[in-house]
């Protein structure tokens, strides 16, 4: 696992938790001080608030971990600025979704967050596909194999030679 401790991937669950319940706080407290305008102007001011938020975040995380051993950028610059508004396309779907729960009065049971946590992740898989398919990558790649390595990218395979670059 690339000699990461594995407490690791067990806070990275207190993490999403920390910036979702951030998300919370900043989402109740706009929403109480825009009460009085009209909905159009409540829909875009919370709109644009979710999306620089998540790109906020997204850009943290993504200069948090640049200096990761086992991280290599084609272009470090590249990557900030339009990787982390890839990344960000996970919170701007997730933050409006957890706000809603227990949100709205009615108590949530765990079928409920259940579909409407697969929904999300649905929802992003969607978005980012369709990044993909009319925005492309965000570094032109050369070569016909992204990888030089075969299978899982994390399993070292005797006699194969390891990539570091992430497109």
């Amino acid at each position: 696992m690339n000699n990461v401790p594995h407490t690791t991937f067990l806070l990275t669950h207190v993490c999403f938790l920390f910036y979702h319940m951030a998300s919370n706080f900043t989402l109740r407290r706009l929403r109480h001080s825009i009460a009085d305008l009209p909905s159009s102007i409540r829909f875009v001011t919370e709109a644009a608030w979710i999306l620089a938020l998540s790109y906020f975040i997204a850009y943290l995380e993504t200069l948090a971990i640049s200096n990761f051993p086992y991280y290599d950028f084609v272009d470090r610059a590249l990557m900030y600025k339009v990787g982390s508004l890839f990344y960000a396309i996970y919170f701007v779907v997730s933050f409006p979704m957890f706000s809603r729960i227990d949100e709205e009065g009615d108590a949530w049971d765990l079928p409920r967050v259940a579909v409407d946590a697969l929904g999300s992740a649905m929802l992003v898989t969607i978005i980012l596909d369709l990044w993909r398919l009319f925005l492309g990558s965000i570094v032109p790649t050369t070569g016909s194999s992204p990888c030089d390595q075969p299978g899982l990218a994390w399993f070292d395979i005797p006699g194969s030679q390891k990539q570091n670059e992430i497109l």
